[in-house]
């Protein structure tokens, strides 16, 4: 056997290789049919500094933004941008809200715009509304950031009731509702996951990009928000890059019109529900007597694991049985500690739709079996 690994949140090999022919087919189509303007700077018309306009035209309709999509909707060089830009917009030291367990990536942008990050607590149906309200009752908080369907790192499903009446809360505080919505179509269990209107509430704002569901390397995202907020994006948008990758943006607008794109996600939901089953039923049969997460979709699992004092020791444990896995340095300042003393133990963030079903289910037998050996 060889080594297993559930570190990375990546595509598996087999969807990349099954897209590759259309990526390629629609680049050909988006070259051939735009011409050179697509490869030129501002072309009026058919691009702008925030996108290639027929594809925020396509997201605008997928997604339910009314409106002129070009006053609504920015397209980003992948999803990380979209954060980054959307924190560069405000001066450093403003107060933003995360999930108090988050996702790494949003939460090291935060703090490297030196801004000030509350936690907010979360379950299996979603944040803490109490907490949420506290926190923005103050009237600091400028944007409360989340990921709402498959969440990063646990993967849980907020119910649609906790997220609208979040939104609800922001909108009464005047508080950015930012909801990322990255894993929003990648369900597996064959139901569909309810989305939130961006027009419902004035400060509600739908993040998402096509790194798990098209590719990473193709590098886009985008951003669905209220005129205002682009507004506030233009000059930092226009101080930070001179145009996205409009190439990439009409290829993904063709392959999305075809219906290409719909195909491959019903393909996707195939390929990684034989994943997702083992991995819910390893952690269920190997795990036994531990609150185990049951994903739906996505792209990861939090896994708790009390009883075990030294992380290191653990991880170096499992490593010698061939199995990767890493500590989540995935929590909101002050919060690891609270966890900690709460689950006694530390959190594990698990990915799985990289990984074969056997693999899954011979490596959390391993991390089981050490488990058992190692907990207090």
């Amino acid at each position: 056997m060889g080594e297993i690994s559930f570190l990375r949140g990546v595509p598996a090999e087999e969807a990349l290789e099954r897209i590759a022919g259309a990526v390629e087919k629609y680049y050909v189509e988006a070259l051939r049919t735009y011409g050179p303007k697509l490869l030129q700077y501002q072309m009026p018309g058919l691009t702008d500094f925030n996108g290639f306009i027929a594809l925020k035209k396509t997201l605008a309709e997928r997604f339910g933004v009314s409106g002129d999509p070009n006053r609504r909707v920015v397209c980003f060089n992948g999803g990380m941008e979209v954060l980054s830009l959307l924190m560069k917009s405000f001066p450093k030291g403003s107060q933003v809200a995360m999930e108090a367990v988050t996702y790494d990536r949003a939460l090291a942008d935060a703090l490297r715009y030196e801004h000030e990050v509350v936690g907010i607590p979360l379950s299996k149906e979603g944040i803490d509304l109490d907490a949420l309200e506290k926190a923005l009752s103050g009237g600091k908080v400028k944007l409360f950031y989340r990921v709402i369907y498959h969440q990063n790192p646990m993967g849980f499903d907020s119910t649609f009731q906790n997220i609208e009446a979040a939104a609800e809360l922001c909108a009464r505080y005047g508080t950015l509702y930012v909801c990322d919505i990255a894993y929003l179509e990648l369900r597996y269990d064959g139901q569909k996951n309810r989305l939130l209107s961006p027009d419902k509430q004035p400060t509600t704002c739908l993040i998402g990009s096509f790194t798990k569901t098209l590719s990473p390397g193709t590098k886009c995202g985008f951003g669905l928000f209220p005129e205002e907020v682009v507004d506030r994006l233009a000059p930092v948008i226009a101080n930070t890059r001179l145009n996205p990758n409009y190439p990439t943006q009409a290829m993904i607008h063709l392959l999305m019109a075809s219906g290409d794109y719909d195909r491959y996600l019903q393909y996707l939901a195939e390929l990684y529900r034989p994943r997702m089953d083992a991995l819910n039923r390893s952690l269920k049969r190997h795990l036994e007597g531990i609150d185990v997460p049951q994903v739906t979709g996505g792209f990861f699992a939090g896994l708790w694991l009390p009883g075990i004092e030294d992380e290191a020791a653990f991880i170096g444990a499992v490593k010698a049985k061939g199995i990767n896995i890493a500590t989540a340095n995935v929590f909101c300042p002050g919060w690891k500690k609270t966890f900690m003393e709460s689950v006694k133990g530390p959190l594990f963030r698990l990915t799985f739709p990289a990984v074969k079903p056997e693999d899954i289910e011979k490596g959390i037998e391993g991390i089981g079996a050490v488990y058992r050996q190692m907990r207090r």
